[in-house]
C-alpha cells in the first residue's frame, strides 16, 4: 500500500498543477480506460466472466462515487494547498471507513487498532495546524468554513463510501470486467458533468497545454486503482484505509518541493504521527 499512496499523491500533484482542473480529470479518466479496454476483452468468456448483479451495481456506484470525489478535489486545489486539501480530504475519510466499516460491514477493529486510527487522526490534525502554538490550537476547525476545507471534506466522504462499496463489489467478481465498469461509471458522470458546463474549449486547450501530465496521471490511476483493489480482497477494510494515508507524507514533500507551500515543517511532524500510526496498523492486523 505504500506504492499506491505515493501514486496517488504524484497525480494529486499533477492535478493541482493543472490549468483547468475538470478538464485535465476528464482526460485523465479516459486514459486508463482505454488503457483497461483490451484487458476487459481478452478476459471474457473466462472463468467468473459473469459478474454477479450486486457487484454490476458496486460497479457502477462506485465509479459514480469516484466522479464526485474528483469533483470535489478540483475545486478544493482550486483555493488551497495540496499539502493541506489532501491531508483533509484522507484523513476525514479514514475516520468515516473505519466508522462504516463497523457499522455497515460489521468488521472488528483490535485496540491496538482503535490506537493506530487515533494516531492518525491526531497526525492529520496536527498536519493542519499552522505552527506548534496554543493560539493555534483550535485553527483547524477555524478552517473548516473554508471553500477548500469544504471540498475536502467532500471528497472524504465519497472516498469513504467507494471504498465500502469496492469491498463488497470485488467479492465474487472478475476483477477486470468490474474495474472497467467503474472507470466507465465514472467517465460516463464525469462526461455528463463536462455537458452541463458547456465549456468544451477548455478541454480541448487543458489537453494542448497538458498532455503528458494527463497520461501520466492515468496511467498512475490505474496501476494505483489496481493495488487498492488487491488489498481490499485480502485486507481488512479498516486497515487498508489507513495505510493508504502514508499518501499524507508524500502530499506535504510534492507541495513543499515543487510548489513551494508553506508550514511544510509542520505539516511534516503531523505526517510523521501518520507514519507511526501505519507502523501500529501493520503491527495490528
Amino acid at each position: 500500500m505504500q506504492t499506491t499512496a505515493l501514486l496517488h499523491a504524484v497525480w494529486n500533484l499533477l492535478l493541482k498543477k493543472a490549468s483547468d482542473r475538470v478538464a485535465f480529470v476528464w482526460w485523465y479518466l479516459l486514459i486508463p480506460l482505454l488503457l483497461f479496454c483490451p484487458a476487459a476483452l481478452i478476459s471474457v468468456g473466462g472463468r467468473n466472466s459473469a459478474a454477479p448483479l450486486r457487484s454490476v451495481g458496486c460497479g457502477v456506484a462506485s465509479g459514480v462515487l469516484q466522479a464526485a470525489c474528483l469533483l470535489a478535489m478540483a475545486s478544493a486545489y482550486g483555493h488551497g494547498d495540496l499539502s493541506a486539501v489532501y491531508p483533509l480530504s484522507r484523513g476525514s475519510a479514514q475516520i468515516l471507513i473505519a466508522a462504516l466499516g463497523m457499522a455497515l460491514l460489521h468488521e472488528r477493529v483490535s485496540a491496538l487498532g482503535f490506537g493506530a486510527i487515533a494516531l492518525m487522526v491526531l497526525g492529520v490534525y496536527v498536519a493542519f495546524l499552522p505552527s506548534i502554538s496554543r493560539g493555534a490550537l483550535l485553527t483547524p476547525f477555524r478552517a473548516l468554513s473554508h471553500r477548500s476545507a469544504r471540498a475536502a471534506l467532500g471528497a472524504g466522504l465519497t472516498i469513504a463510501l467507494y471504498h465500502l462499496v469496492d469491498r463488497v463489489g470485488v467479492r465474487g467478481a472478475n476483477r477486470v470486467h468490474y474495474i472497467l465498469l467503474l472507470f466507465a461509471a465514472d467517465f460516463c458522470t464525469f462526461t455528463v458533468f463536462l455537458g452541463a458546463r458547456r465549456k468544451w474549449a477548455l478541454v480541448k486547450a487543458e489537453w494542448q497545454s497538458n498532455r503528458w501530465s494527463i497520461v501520466a496521471a492515468g496511467c498512475i490511476s490505474l496501476v494505483s486503482y489496481l493495488l487498492v483493489l488487491y488489498a481490499l480482497s485480502s485486507e481488512c477494510v479498516t486497515y487498508v484505509g489507513p495505510a493508504r494515508n502514508l499518501g499524507i507524507v508524500f502530499s506535504v514533500v510534492l507541495g513543499g518541493v515543487f510548489l513551494q507551500e508553506r508550514r511544510v515543517p509542520v505539516r511534516l511532524m503531523g505526517s510523521a504521527l501518520i507514519v507511526a500510526g501505519v507502523a501500529v496498523a501493520a503491527a495490528a492486523g
